[in-house]
Formats: structure tokens, C-alpha cells, sequence
């Protein structure tokens, strides 16, 4: 009874370990436990049927998902070495557009064209670019150069600012540098030519015309602009309003906007700055069309010297009828061409010696020293000056023969001013009687302008 008990123990923890092993292999290969008839999947051993059954995943495209419906993953295009989707052998291969790609094909491709895109600027990046470029300009003064670099940049739709830049750059410098921007402002409507070499020996070149940098709509913009911001610009520029008003009727006058312009700055009656510009427009439109070109005047070094020189005769000639200095230092100032001023000291002490009258020459020598008190010439402009007329005393002593005199009058006077040092007064040259040196003087001379001692003062 005992050994029948023992036998049914072992047999019955024989079978729970079975139990167990087929649990946990069931486990390990999920897809044993899903196997059909119906569904007739390969697995390992015989199925009720008598179908050989194959394990493993190889060769089985079916989802493993509980919620499938036990079709091929993607459509029969689940990855590498499957047949893909019912039909695709029907379709063309799609073009390669890679070179590295093993179906690529150069010459079934099209030709391929890269364009560059150039994001669009903003406000202050425009406005950081253009100020350098502009401020450059007033230094070299070449209207091409300048369009051609504002030509390069991806401004848009936003080339007014660059009126706006331009024209609120010459509001805060002197006339000369208004007259640069109204040439510049002048040069964007034009048509840009772009010249093209023909290929040929003879060296012709045919041209063609592009369109303009700036079209009148982006200028009149930004000149209304200008005029909204006048509030702002009076603080710089105490005259802004007049100074551009003026910059509008020059615009006008030079075919750079239209006269509609003056119309639509009127429609702001209410504000009394604006009123003032429009104003100062209409009273420059009355002048000459020749004069309101040089509505800026013509000032600085890009005159040319005949015209300074002519200045300078006249600004003297004016002093010594007036006898006012203040307004000769105020001209001279206008001038703008402190480079210059040795030639204004040389035509000064030229007319005193020319006119030989002692009014004349006390009205120059006291003018010469108000110029050397406030600065407004230089001690080298004076020296300069000083020494032109030495080096060319023999010409004018063939035009007034008591030159010599006179001027050692002038040089004593200036010298007694401190106007001059005593070496630049004792190298000014004396046309004396030639004496020998038996008639005393130790053996020197009067003219002693080469005396070593005095190079040393």
C-alpha cells in the first residue's frame, strides 16, 4: 500500500515538472501557443493535422502584435530582403538624387539648379551696414563706388533707409557734405550701365542700362519720414527744418522726386515744423534752376585753387573797405580750407605791399594778428606764408620797386605783434646798396640773413 502510494507521488510531481517545462517553453516561444489549423503556421513537430511545423521568427513577415489581425508587417515592405507591396513591381523606380547611391544614374537625371537665398535684412541691420558705407563715401567722394556697394546688399523693400540714413548724416555735417548727399541722392535715380567687353581684339565694349538703385516712391518715403522726425532732428540740428526743406526743392530740382511732394507735406498743417520745411521748399523752388544747384554754396578743398585764390582777394579786399575783422574771421571760417591758409597770409602781405599805403598795411598786420591770437591760421600757415613771399620778392620788386621796403616795414610790425619769431624776421630778404669791405662793417654785410649765428636763434 505504501509503495503504490509512493509510486502515485512520483508520478504526480513527475508531471507537475512537465507541467512547468511546457509553461515555460511556451513562454520562451510565444508564437507555439497561437499555432492553427486555420491559420496553417510552420512550427516545430507535427500539428493535428499532420503539418510540419518550423520554429523561430526566419522567414516570418507576420506582426507578433495580440491585437492584429496576423497580416505581413508594412504591407509585405517590412525591411531588407522582402518583396515589398502588392503592385510595386508595376511602378517605375524612383529617380536617385544621390551620387552615392548605387542606383543612381547621371544621365537619366535633369539638370539640377542651386539658387542662394538671402534672407531679407531688418531695420538695423540695414542701418548698421549703410552708416559705414555712407560716412565712407564723404571721405572718398565716388558716387560709383558707393551705389555699387549699396547695390550688393538684400535691402528689399527697404531702401528708404538709406535716404533717411544718408540725408540724417548731412544734417549733422557742414554744406559741403550736404552737397556730396544730394549728388548721391541725384545718382540713385539714374539708370546703373553695365559695360560688357565684346570679346573681340579691337577692344569694343557694348553697354547696357539697368534699372535705377532707388525708385522716386522709396525717396519721397523717406524724405516724408524725415519730416515726421523733425521733432528729433532740431535737437542736433537746430536748423533741421530749413536745411531740409532745402534738400527736398534740390531733390525736386534735380528730377529725384516730383512737386506732389510739397502737397502732401501741406496735409499736415497741425504741426509747425513740417509747416516751416514746406515753406522753405516753395521759397527755394522761386530761385533759378543753375543757382538752386549750388543751393549748398561751394566750400572746402574740392574747389579748385583759381577758385579759392579769387576767394581769398576777395575776402581781403572786403576787410580793407569794411575794416571788419569779425566777419573777415567768420569768411575765412566759411572757407573750410585750413589746409589753405598759407596762401590767405601770402595774399595779405602781397596787397599791403601792392597798396603802400600805411592804412593798408596796419589794417593787414592787425588782421594777421587777430588771425594768430584765436588760432585760425596756424603758426606753420604763418611761417608758410611768410616764406612764399621771400621767394618771390624779385617778381613783385619788378611791379613796385620799393617792395623791399615795405615789407621790412610789414615783418617789423608783425614781429613787434608777435605775429612771427625772430628767425622767420631775419631771414626776410633786403635788396641793399652792395658796399665793399674796405668801407668798414668788420667785412660784414648788411644782409645778414645767412649769419650762422642767427641759424642757431
Amino acid at each position: 500500500m505504501e509503495a503504490r502510494n509512493t509510486d502515485a507521488t512520483a508520478n504526480g510531481f513527475d508531471a507537475e515538472r512537465n507541467k512547468a517545462k511546457d509553461k515555460k517553453r511556451t513562454r520562451r516561444d510565444s508564437h507555439k501557443a497561437k499555432d492553427s489549423p486555420i491559420t496553417g503556421v510552420i512550427t516545430n513537430g507535427a500539428s493535428a493535422n499532420g503539418a510540419v511545423k518550423r520554429s523561430g521568427k526566419l522567414g516570418d513577415r507576420k506582426s507578433r502584435s495580440i491585437y492584429g489581425r496576423g497580416l505581413p508587417k508594412k504591407g509585405g515592405a517590412g525591411g531588407k530582403g522582402t518583396w515589398g507591396r502588392l503592385g510595386d513591381e508595376m511602378q517605375p523606380l524612383p529617380s536617385c538624387l544621390d551620387d552615392h547611391d548605387p542606383n543612381y544614374d547621371s544621365e537619366e537625371q535633369e539638370e539640377i539648379t542651386y539658387k542662394t537665398v538671402k534672407p531679407e535684412w531688418n531695420r538695423d541691420e540695414v542701418e548698421k551696414t549703410v552708416i559705414p558705407i555712407i560716412n565712407e563715401y564723404f571721405e572718398h567722394t565716388q558716387k560709383e563706388e558707393a551705389i555699387e556697394s549699396l547695390g550688393s546688399l538684400n535691402i528689399g523693400d527697404k531702401k528708404a533707409l538709406v535716404v533717411i540714413c544718408l540725408v540724417t548724416l548731412a544734417l549733422e555735417r557742414k554744406n559741403e557734405f550736404r552737397e556730396l548727399a544730394s549728388e548721391l541722392l541725384k545718382a540713385f535715380m539714374t539708370p546703373l550701365h553695365h559695360i560688357q567687353s565684346n570679346g573681340n581684339s579691337n577692344g569694343n565694349h557694348s553697354g547696357k542700362f539697368g534699372s535705377a538703385l532707388i525708385s522716386k516712391d522709396d525717396v519721397i518715403i523717406g524724405l516724408l519720414a524725415l519730416c515726421d522726425d523733425l521733432p528729433e532732428l532740431i535737437l542736433d540740428t537746430p536748423d533741421a527744418p530749413e536745411v531740409l526743406g532745402k534738400f527736398i526743392a534740390r531733390a525736386i530740382s534735380d528730377n529725384a522726386v516730383s512737386s506732389d511732394i510739397i502737397e502732401t507735406m501741406m496735409e499736415e498743417p497741425d504741426c509747425e515744423l513740417i509747416m516751416a520745411c514746406a515753406k522753405e521748399v516753395k521759397c527755394q523752388l522761386k530761385i533759378h534752376h543753375n543757382k538752386l544747384k549750388n543751393v549748398w554754396g561751394v566750400a572746402g578743398g574740392i574747389q579748385p585753387v583759381s577758385v579759392l585764390k579769387g576767394k581769398v582777394t576777395a575776402l581781403l579786399k572786403e576787410y580793407l573797405s569794411s575794416g571788419d575783422s569779425e566777419e573777415a574771421m567768420r569768411c575765412v571760417a566759411d572757407l573750410d580750407v585750413p589746409h589753405f591758409h598759407h596762401e590767405l597770409v601770402y595774399e595779405a602781405v602781397v596787397m599791403a605791399i601792392e597798396v603802400s599805403t600805411d592804412r593798408a598795411s596796419n589794417m593787414l598786420v592787425h588782421l594777421l594778428k587777430r588771425f594768430a591770437d584765436t588760432t585760425v591760421v596756424t603758426a606753420d600757415q604763418l611761417t608758410q606764408g611768410f616764406r612764399r613771399v621771400y621767394d618771390e620778392m624779385p617778381d613783385i620788386n619788378l611791379d613796385v620797386p620799393n617792395a623791399y621796403f615795405y615789407l621790412e616795414q610789414i615783418v617789423n610790425k608783425c614781429h613787434d605783434l608777435k605775429v612771427i619769431s625772430l628767425k622767420l624776421k631775419v631771414q626776410a630778404p633786403n635788396r641793399s646798396r652792395k658796399r665793399f669791405v674796405s668801407e668798414g662793417d668788420g667785412g660784414r654785410l648788411k644782409n645778414y640773413k645767412n649769419d650762422s649765428y642767427f641759424d642757431l636763434v
